[in-house]
């Protein structure tokens, strides 16, 4: 199994410098589904701008078109979340981004975005993806367990119950092969 971080196309651009672009990895995706190897997506960091939930849905709906729910194992989601140091150090070098202008919060001892913001980006994502419910594992990560239960209808009781329904949605689809 072999996965791929997506993001927009305008995040790719102009923050993601010299990386793939959205339609390499998919079509890269695509060339391992034909043969036979299982794929997954991560939508982390998804990032907050003008317009940014319209473009993530182009992105689901391109995935939706290109794979079946056969062929994708895993689907994740999650913010742009930072400590202190981080966000120290990325000052220090004056890279040229936008990501530093995001409205922080406090969460969980980092900084990251509200709340509010995280329940309507990864609720839309996840309804976007519909039709791959129950047949995808989805999941958040690195995101505050209080959010599943908004989002998906079911939280965990631990990371430990996570981990093992992932392993064992894994294993039903590499047996299906």
């Amino acid at each position: 199994m072999l996965s791929w971080s997506l993001n927009t196309q305008t995040i790719i651009d102009n923050e993601e410098h010299l990386t793939a672009s959205l339609d390499e990895r998919i079509r890269s995706a695509r060339k391992l589904a034909d043969k036979g190897i299982l794929v997954g997506f991560h939508f982390h960091p998804i990032v907050v701008y003008k317009d940014y939930l319209a473009e993530y849905k182009v992105v689901v709906n391109r995935l939706l078109d290109t794979f079946t729910p056969d062929e994708v194992v895993l689907i994740s989601m999650g913010t742009l979340t930072f400590i202190k140091p981080v966000i120290k150090k990325l000052r220090e070098r004056e890279l040229k981004t936008k990501i530093l202008q995001m409205p922080f919060e406090d969460i969980n001892g980092k900084k990251s975005y509200p709340i509010e913001t995280k329940k309507e980006m990864f609720k839309t994502l996840y309804e976007s993806f519909s039709p791959w419910h129950h047949k995808v594992y989805f999941y958040l990560c690195m995101e505050a367990h209080s959010l599943w239960k908004d989002i998906f209808g079911y939280e965990y009781s631990s990371n430990n119950q996570m981990e093992e329904f992932m392993k064992m949605s894994y294993m039903e689809k590499i047996k299906s092969l």
